[in-house]
């Protein structure tokens, strides 16, 4: 009986414990999902991009967007208030043109200028563009006198006009007042911007004796004018034609080695000095070997002529740079020239 009663005691503990542990599962779910609901609730209530108004970051939306009525007054004359400009005007005058800003309250506006170039550009603060009805407008005028390719009125922000005169070729000059009528910029045209000029005096008739010069005055002055040639530019060569002809008028490909450039180089091995000349290489079996033998064009040439003639010790014994007046080599056939020749080309050491 102890027994039963001890295992009853502990079912009812259990059974409590049970009701305990799921009385909180159940109090923690509604929790949940009162906070998802919650943050659903908050996420609906947040704008799409779509919804959203876009702010004004450029200036030409700032220039477009409607003006406070009360910054558009023609009687605004109070600090921080923008001064409407409700027409653009030019009349010409006798120094070139005058562009009017007609505002009733110019003298509240601040100018400041600066150049770039043959550009004139005057920034008024604390302006604006503006027709009697609201609205921004910008006034252009294409060449409007001699020297002045045009002239820019515009709006560049909230509280700023800026006016930009355009030079042909020079910087315009332009005069700065205020008037009744408002705000004036005097621009001169390029004929009185170099007023500094006298304007031509007329001339006087000459008589039909003319008073004879001075002989001190009227001696003619002899100039000499001396030169050095070019070491390095050879314009003949006799090689082809066995004339001493221009090598532009020669039809076949010739390269000429000068006497300066072999003395530059130091050029003591007639294999040094043909380096120089794109095409040939030398032969042979190896570059140290004594003798002088090349290829042009891939054929190889064993022969070398001394002023037009063959000489078989240049191959041998070489030559003396101290001789040579210039090294000029034909590229082709040369047996059309000399008979029998080499198929890439012909070396012709022309002495002094």
């Amino acid at each position: 009986m102890e027994n039963l009663v001890g295992c009853g005691v502990m079912i009812n503990q259990l059974q409590q414990v049970v009701l305990i542990v799921s009385t909180l599962f159940v109090l923690g779910i509604q929790a949940g999902l009162a906070q998802t609901l919650q943050q659903k609730s908050t996420i609906a209530n947040i704008l799409s991009i779509r919804k959203l108004k876009r702010t004004l970051t450029s200036a030409e939306m700032l220039v477009q967007s409607p003006a406070p009525q009360n910054l558009l007054s023609p009687g605004a004359k109070q600090g921080g208030e923008i001064v409407p400009i409700t027409g653009v005007k030019a009349n010409p005058t006798d120094k070139g043109v005058e562009v009017i800003l007609e505002t009733p309250v110019g003298n509240q506006l601040q100018v400041t200028n600066r150049s770039t170039g043959s550009n004139f550009i005057v920034d008024v603060s604390g302006g604006q563009l503006r027709l009697p009805s609201g609205e921004a407008f910008t006034f252009r005028s294409e060449k409007p006198l001699a020297g002045i390719t045009q002239i820019i009125v515009t709006n560049i922000d909230a509280n700023t006009v800026r006016v930009t005169v355009i030079g042909e070729k020079a910087l315009p000059t332009v005069e700065l007042y205020d008037d009744n009528a408002g705000l004036i910029f005097a621009v001169a045209t390029t004929a009185t911007a170099t007023s500094g000029q006298q304007p031509p005096q007329a001339q006087q008739p000459q008589s039909e004796t003319q008073p004879k010069p001075s002989a001190s005055g009227d001696e003619p002055i002899e100039l000499v004018v001396t030169g050095e040639q070019d070491g390095y530019r050879v314009p003949n060569a006799s090689t082809a034609t066995k004339t001493d002809t221009p090598l532009r008028d020669v039809p076949q490909s010739i390269q000429v080695i000068p006497q300066q450039v072999i003395q530059d180089q130091q050029a003591n091995r007639l294999v040094d000095a043909i380096k120089n000349v794109p095409g040939v290489v030398q032969g042979g079996s190896s570059p140290r070997t004594s003798s002088d033998s090349f290829l042009i064009r891939g054929f190889n040439v064993a022969d070398i002529l001394k002023d037009g003639l063959q000489d078989r010790t240049l191959t041998s014994i070489g030559y003396d740079p101290v001789t040579v007046d210039r090294i000029e080599v034909l590229k082709g056939p040369a047996s059309v020239l000399f008979g029998q020749g080499q198929l890439g080309g012909i070396v012709n050491v022309v002495t002094k």
